[in-house]
């Protein structure tokens, strides 16, 4: 039998599919929004709430209206098992339960009261034994659990239990295979749909991606990642397992507020990240002993501490179990095996994944060229490019981000006497090609730069790669310094030489004093600016970019190869 997954996930799925039983063709349910899994659990009814999972493939409207839910104890639940095989039963004993518009409070009863549920059928309360109530032939445990918008009554058993056994003797006749299927995440694939696969017979990652594709929200990060990685090539077929998945809150801990670096974004750590949230067994909260230790498939160790509450390596469990085929569920509020250290670390090696600040200035549509300049700018060795980009035309033609840029130093433009030269002498025409020819659409790695490559510059001339065990050339500019990452948005090359220019070849340009910025400012548009992925941004806002990826290995150690020639940096 399911436990209970979390009323806050329960709820995930109520909200996004809960008087007349049907408004419009869709079925009526109360706002149980404000229940608390814990309180649930503390009542011992978890398991009756748990089923409420059954409605989110439905058409539903959640009403607000006052409510009373007959809410039976996890050991009459227990009995209903065999009717798990069958959702519209359960739906029909759910509704069973509910008495929408009304708070029927039971402290103070004094003559037999009738009520209707949602489902028609009339409930008579009635005074037992002096003292005692009993809602139809089932004991009321506890008269009144007060919850937001409604009361709970506790009751032993089914409303109508006569009816239950008969559904049950009929459940029964089901092949045995299905008898199996002890959960309610179980049912929603065994139903509604005659060609849809049995959970049975799926892989455990499909039968975990089938539970949460119902939950809908709160846990779409790891549904996203899991969807990417390589777990199900490393799970037994035979074998049971128990995943532990962290919520989205979880995730958007290590995002960064409005830009930085992204752990996830780097994507053999995020693997690495999922694999080890995946242990062997079939674990069960209950049966968790206090210290006890689990190795995750990846290698890792997970330790169980008990009081005060149930946590993994410190992180809280959710309370309660959600059994599926082939394993079991359990909810985390924080992503293992990442700490402060390892995402240091990891931003040490992967520079080129950090989100950059959104600038208005220089060139707002142009964010990798305005970050580049504004790097250089603060390098001495840079006086010369910066001054003639300075007042060159090249945002159009270098918009967004994405891009290679070969950055000549100071002694490259004084070999060739460009040093002399006025601050807008490469602002346009053959001077702005000048400028354009040491631009390469696309971001280039080191590992890129292979003997004989040939690049196509912005100018349109071809640049040719000569690689050496010890030095790397680009026609004839030899790179002093390789992968300079301008945040994530491209990457810049140092090197020795002006491209395609010698002394003798000087262009005869134009010495217009005109600023190009105003030029400029008249095409820029926030289209230019990169968009959030869908995968991340929440519905009801938006966050910053991310890229997905993932990466980690033994010991809280990740050993992620880079390859540079001389150095590797990020400007800010």
């Amino acid at each position: 039998m399911a436990g209970n997954v979390g009323i806050s996930y329960l709820v995930c799925v109520l909200m996004t599919c809960s008087t007349s039983l049907f408004v419009d063709g869709a079925v009526v349910l109360p706002n149980t929004s404000g229940i608390d899994g814990q309180l649930t659990a503390n009542h011992n009814v978890d398991h009756f709430f748990s089923l409420w999972l059954v409605f989110s493939n439905d058409e539903v409207k959640i009403s607000d209206e006052p409510f009373t839910i007959f809410a039976p104890q996890n050991s009459a639940t227990k009995r209903a098992e065999k009717l798990l095989q069958q959702p519209e039963l359960i739906k029909k004993l759910l509704l069973d339960h509910v008495v929408l518009g009304s708070l029927i409070d039971l402290t103070n009863i004094t003559s037999d009261t009738t009520l209707t549920t949602l489902s028609g059928k009339s409930v008579t309360v009635r005074i037992f034994k002096e003292h005692d109530l009993k809602a139809n032939d089932a004991n009321v445990v506890e008269r009144r659990v007060v919850v937001p918008n409604g009361l709970l009554v506790i009751l032993d058993g089914y409303l109508f239990a006569e009816e239950q056994e008969t559904k049950q003797n009929n459940a029964s006749a089901l092949p045995t295979a299905q008898e199996k299927l002890m959960d309610v995440s179980a049912t929603f694939s065994s139903t509604s749909n005659e060609n849809s696969k049995n959970q049975s017979n799926a892989t455990f990652v499909e039968n975990i991606m089938e539970v949460l594709s119902f939950l809908k929200s709160g846990v779409r990060v790891f549904q996203h990642f899991l969807s990417r990685s390589n777990v199900s090539n490393l799970l037994q077929q035979e074998e049971e397992y128990t995943v532990f998945i962290p919520t989205d809150h979880a995730f958007q801990r290590w995002h960064p507020i409005d830009w930085g670096f992204y752990p996830f974004s780097v994507p053999e750590f995020t693997e690495s990240v999922i694999v080890n949230h995946f242990v062997k067994g079939r674990l069960k909260q209950d049966l968790i002993k206090d210290g006890e230790i689990v190795k995750t498939i990846g290698g890792k160790e997970i330790v169980f501490r008990k009081t005060p509450n149930l946590t993994v390596n410190g992180a809280m469990l959710v309370k309660g179990d959600t059994p599926v085929a082939r394993g079991n569920i359990m909810f985390i509020g924080e992503v293992l095996f990442v700490t402060e250290s390892i995402v240091s670390k990891l931003h040490q090696q992967h520079k080129d994944k950090e989100t950059p600040p959104l600038l208005a200035f220089p060139w707002f549509g142009a964010q990798f060229l305005s970050h580049a300049f504004l790097a250089l700018e603060r390098d001495k060795r840079f006086t010369h490019i910066t001054r003639f980009l300075n007042l060159a035309d090249l945002a159009p033609h270098v918009s967004g981000t994405g891009y290679t840029f070969f950055v000549p130093t100071d002694i490259a433009f004084e070999k060739i006497g460009l040093d002399r030269m006025p601050d807008n002498y490469l602002s346009t025409g053959d001077g702005l090609q000048i400028l354009l020819n040491h631009f390469v659409k696309g971001r280039l790695y080191d590992r890129d730069l292979t003997d004989g490559v040939r690049l196509e510059s912005l100018g349109n001339k071809t640049i040719t790669v000569k690689r050496t065990k010890e030095e790397v050339y680009v026609n004839e500019a030899k790179i002093v310094e390789s992968e300079v990452f301008v945040y994530n948005l491209g990457t810049m090359y140092y090197i020795d030489t002006v491209l395609f220019m010698t002394i003798n070849t000087l262009p005869q340009t134009s010495t217009s004093t005109e600023s190009t910025s105003t030029r400029a400012a008249a095409w820029t548009t926030p289209a230019f600016v990169e968009k959030i992925p869908e995968e991340i941004a929440e519905e009801t806002g938006s966050m910053p970019d991310v890229l997905f990826a993932d990466g980690f290995n033994n010991d809280n150690e990740t050993e992620i190869a880079s390859t540079t020639l001389d150095s590797t940096s990020t400007v800010k």
